[in-house]
């Protein structure tokens, strides 16, 4: 029988954290001051430098996305305009809307149009979900697992943002699909 691996984790080495971002002091999951706190500064616009995953098993940083909260009729208007959604067959005599409208062929749709006529290739966008006030779903350009608290260079950011016609500044927020917490987990 194999044992468990043994999880280092000192909750100092997160002391310079803003105290919401803090991990719990005995290394469970969740946040030092609760997840109240930090999904009531959510989103913010500059993310804490140091919220890195290490490779392998360890207690790791809960994960961010940076990029633009949107509803589903937001992404449908969006998508039809700019020529990136993708639906399913409308049946005869229904209107074509939402719920003909399918993500990840629209996320697909959406990276080669940025790829190929916008020319960008320091970031992908991706549909994913995330805590905001105004919905739970997010066009992320990056996340804190790939790149820290940096962004995207800011030319591309805003090419993207005029492609879209979004008109907020993008922000950090907090993932809501599986890593929305300080947790143990592998990161590879």
């Amino acid at each position: 029988m194999s044992q468990r691996p043994t999880i280092k984790f000192d909750p100092s080495e997160y002391d310079y954290l803003p105290f919401e971002f803090q991990p719990p002091q005995d290394g469970s999951a969740g946040f030092r001051a609760g997840q109240l706190a930090i999904l009531k500064l959510m989103p913010v616009e500059h993310l804490p430098r140091g919220l890195i995953p290490k490779r392998g098993l360890f207690v790791q940083p809960p994960r961010f996305h940076y990029g633009w909260a949107y509803t589903e009729e937001e992404l449908f208007e969006m998508g039809s305009r700019c020529g990136f959604l993708y639906m399913v067959t409308v049946p005869p005599g229904e209107v074509p809307g939402v719920k003909h409208m399918r993500n990840l062929g629209t996320q697909d749709k959406l990276v080669k149009m940025v790829r190929d006529e916008l020319g960008i290739r320091s970031c992908t966008p991706e549909l994913c979900c995330a805590w905001s006030r105004k919905s739970p779903t997010c066009i992320s350009l990056t996340t804190n697992y790939k790149r820290g608290n940096r962004t995207p260079p800011a030319e591309d950011v805003r090419a993207i943002q005029d492609f879209l016609g979004i008109v907020e500044p993008p922000s950090w927020h907090l993932d809501t699909e599986g890593c929305h917490n300080w947790d143990v987990r592998w990161v590879y």
